[in-house]
């Protein structure tokens, strides 16, 4: 059985888009042939980040348009969370013990309140995210995390 990893969006961009970080998240990959685990947020936000490449002339539209395509293609062969009533009282609840005094985001919370709620019946090997505040709330609520 594959070893399932967990990507948010910071951490999937980087499987398209050669950055910081590009380079560990393929090491990751070529190491254990996971199954990749995103939530459906992560199609939506995935979207995003690549119009606002085209916005600030990172990349070209075309780029971005072959780009969300080929993400399109391989969301195929990912597992995707639906992002359920349960997630989402799991992220509010996150917030309220968590936002006042570490800063976790909306999406944040959505997303690992994802991770979280796969545990519960599966083993993640790995929690990957390029957000540092995230991957230590990730790290202090029992999952093992990698910041790339």
């Amino acid at each position: 059985m594959k070893p399932v990893i967990f990507f948010d969006t910071s951490a999937i961009i980087k499987l398209y888009h050669d950055e910081d970080g590009t380079d560990d998240v393929l090491s990751i990959i070529n190491s254990y042939d996971p199954l990749i685990l995103i939530s459906d947020l992560t199609k939506i936000e995935f979207v995003s980040a690549f119009a606002k490449k085209v916005r600030t002339n990172e990349i070209t539209k075309d780029i971005c348009v072959e780009t969300i395509q080929l993400f399109k293609v391989d969301t195929k062969k990912f597992e995707i969370i639906e992002i359920d009533k349960n997630i989402k009282l799991l992220a509010i609840e996150l917030l309220e013990h968590i936002a006042i005094k570490r800063g976790l985001k909306t999406l944040d919370s959505l997303q690992l309140a994802s991770a979280l709620t796969f545990t519960n019946n599966h083993k993640l090997k790995l929690f990957m995210s390029s957000d540092k505040v995230l991957g230590q709330i990730a790290e202090e609520k029992g999952l093992n995390a990698l910041i790339v």
